[in-house]
């Protein structure tokens, strides 16, 4: 056999063929139709349209489910007795805390506390005028000198060991 003379046939043959050249062509289109299909997938997939802006609505709600936290007048406030810290110090030496559960800073002899009647808890009366004109509940046991019609959550906790038969 001659060198320079060709095999013949499809795989021996040193040019593509009608045959091969379609099948490429064919095969590169397919490729490029599959990566603008799976691209404008995800692309479209991950970035929703934006709905347009509403007018706000209000949301409706139940009356019957609705509790309000409404505060205490100025009057009730005002009714609550005040003292100063050397005084609260001279009555209750034990149970008279040191300092002001809402500021946190400590009391000084001269500074002018509230006391809360139902629970007897003592605040700056500076921090605590301003707590119950926003919560009709004391900030320390949550105990509310207004009748509520939810129980408050810690007024009727009663101690274990204070339980008959316990």
């Amino acid at each position: 056999m001659n060198s320079t003379t060709d095999s013949g046939g499809f795989l021996g043959s040193n040019n593509i063929g009608g045959f091969g050249y379609g099948i490429g062509v064919s095969v590169g289109i397919l490729l490029l139709i599959t990566t603008i299909t799976l691209t404008s997938y995800f692309c479209t997939r991950t970035s929703q349209p934006q709905a347009p802006p509403r007018a706000r609505q209000e949301p409706t709600l139940d009356p019957e489910s609705l509790v309000v936290d409404l505060g205490l007048d100025e009057e009730t406030i005002k009714s609550y007795p005040k003292l100063l810290y050397s005084e609260a110090k001279l009555h209750n030496k034990d149970s008279t805390s040191t300092c002001c559960s809402i500021c946190l800073a400590d009391y000084k002899s001269s500074d002018t506390l509230r006391l809360l009647p139902d629970c007897s808890h003592l605040f700056h009366r500076k921090c605590i005028d301003p707590w119950l004109r926003l919560h009709p509940t004391c900030p320390v046991c949550r105990t509310s000198p207004i009748p509520t019609p939810l129980s408050t959550p810690l007024a009727e906790v009663v101690p274990l060991s204070s339980r008959p038969g316990g």
